[in-house]
């Protein structure tokens, strides 16, 4: 099987996503002329890189089949969606993701092996072979490779592939300085419990700014704004795309448990995360140029000054690299 027919199937979220990229770049390395298909939801498939990555990218419209998922119309629908990926004559289906929705596409994509990271429930526990159960402290990225292991000699990348599109990078060109540190904050948070407050981030950005850098506000369309002077205030007026180039642009990423982080690790910028109810040992961002703070279950009880403090930890480390 010089060049087998595989299946990624990770239909959200964002950070999940990225994080998955490691596991997709793992079968791209060892099999370059595979078909690599991802099988992801539409609003996360930004994240996933077209040119050198996946062969293909199976766009699923969740968000639309949610509002009325209880519809038989859905329902045929979503069966529809997954059955068609049988033209595709899959070797492999890998299910990173392990909830009733993903081992149902799995399934019904007729690969010839299929293997699921995990079940989250006894309905996907039936349809699809689960690898086993993850190491508690064991983080996504490594297991994830261990599920890959089940298919075959796989080796963990130092970093995955991800997009770049130049057209985004153009776009973000146009709110930021060029030549100037750029520091960027996500106020973004997948759930309530995951937000940091906005007056903290408020502090963090002024201290940032005494710094010399431009500081850049990113969120989605159901953040608040910032509007604090002398930042650039972006929260909810980016495409994903545009998000994750104004990600790769950064000397420095600050953000909560929320995708931008994972964005971050996979792209090399040096990120500061705030975490509460998350385990961070599983759910980090993985990368070695990162610190994670946490008190606690509760991200309030991080003080602002943890957080520059951690930032001007960060930047030492990389000026004493590149002065190495």
């Amino acid at each position: 099987m010089s060049a087998p027919r595989i299946l990624l199937v990770r239909f959200s979220a964002i950070g999940d996503c990225v994080m998955a990229a490691w596991a997709a770049t793992s079968i791209r390395r060892r099999y370059p002329d595979s078909f690599l298909c991802w099988a992801v939801e539409a609003r996360c498939a930004p994240v996933i890189d077209r040119t050198d990555l996946a062969t293909q990218v199976w766009e699923l419209p969740r968000d639309r089949w949610k509002r009325a998922r209880w519809s038989p119309k859905t329902w045929a629908e979503q069966v529809s969606a997954y059955g068609r990926l049988r033209r595709l004559k899959f070797d492999i289906g890998i299910d990173l993701q392990g909830h009733s929705k993903t081992a149902i596409c799995l399934r019904l994509s007729g690969a010839k092996r299929r293997i699921a990271a995990k079940a989250t429930d006894a309905f996907a526990a039936k349809l699809n072979p689960v690898f086993g159960q993850r190491p508690a402290e064991m983080h996504v990225v490594e297991w994830n490779q261990q599920v890959l292991s089940a298919a075959g000699d796989f080796r963990l990348p130092d970093a995955p592939i991800m997009p770049r599109r130049q057209d985004a990078f153009e776009a973000i060109r146009r709110h930021i300085v060029e030549g100037k540190r750029l520091a960027t904050i996500s106020v973004s948070a997948g759930q309530p419990d995951k937000a940091y407050l906005a007056e903290n981030w408020r502090v963090v950005a002024e201290a940032l700014l005494a710094d010399g850098y431009q500081v850049a506000y990113l969120g989605g369309p159901t953040d608040s704004p910032m509007n604090q002077e002398g930042t650039i205030d972006l929260v909810g007026k980016l495409p994903l795309s545009e998000t994750l180039a104004a990600v790769q642009c950064s000397h420095l990423h600050l953000a909560g448990d929320t995708g931008t982080g994972h964005m971050a690790a996979a792209c090399g910028v040096p990120v500061v995360s705030v975490f509460g109810p998350t385990d961070p040992a599983v759910f980090r961002p993985y990368t070695d140029n990162g610190i994670v703070l946490r008190d606690g279950r509760e991200t309030s009880l991080v003080a602002p000054e943890r957080v520059i403090r951690a930032a001007h930890e960060l930047v030492r480390r990389e000026d004493a690299a590149v002065s190495d």
